[in-house]
């Protein structure tokens, strides 16, 4: 919530000194960065994700985020289902990502390297990957056959 506050603290100060479609570019630039979260459930464990829908949104994915609450993540949605490699150039932080197929089962948990072009891709097609803090799968006991939940 602070930082959708400071957002809007922002946005006023560029209204006050800049052109109104500088301003409109600028709130276009950020607002996908600062969404409101959602939660959403694997199994019985409640995550605050942002939802990556676009193909912009999943290319930036967490960029630059410096810092995960303990519960907090990304979602990456693929309709229709298919097969999905995720890299972690520009992410600071180490992660796993979670492949969901299109029954919302989790098949499979890759670790990924802060700061590395690796590619980690999915066995087979998913319709959802979870970027989380590196080792929440694991600390959370969730392996193959989770279920993913969307409210």
């Amino acid at each position: 919530m602070s930082s959708v506050l400071s957002l809007l603290k922002t946005a006023r100060i560029v209204f006050k000194h800049y052109s109104r479609s500088f301003c409109i570019g600028f709130l276009t630039i950020l607002l996908p960065a600062t969404a409101l979260s959602e939660t959403i459930y694997v199994d019985d464990q409640p995550v605050d994700v942002q939802v990556a829908r676009s193909e912009t949104e999943q290319q930036r994915g967490l960029q630059g985020v410096r810092h995960l609450e303990k519960n907090q993540g990304m979602l990456f949605v693929f309709h229709p289902a298919r097969q999905v490699c995720m890299w972690m150039k520009d992410v600071p932080i180490d992660l796993d990502v979670g492949f969901f197929n299109d029954k919302g089962q989790l098949i499979a948990v890759r670790h990924m390297k802060a700061q590395t072009e690796n590619t980690h891709c999915s066995p087979r097609p998913i319709a959802w990957a979870l970027e989380m803090n590196a080792g929440w799968f694991q600390e959370k006991h969730l392996t193959e056959g989770a279920r993913l939940r969307l409210n």
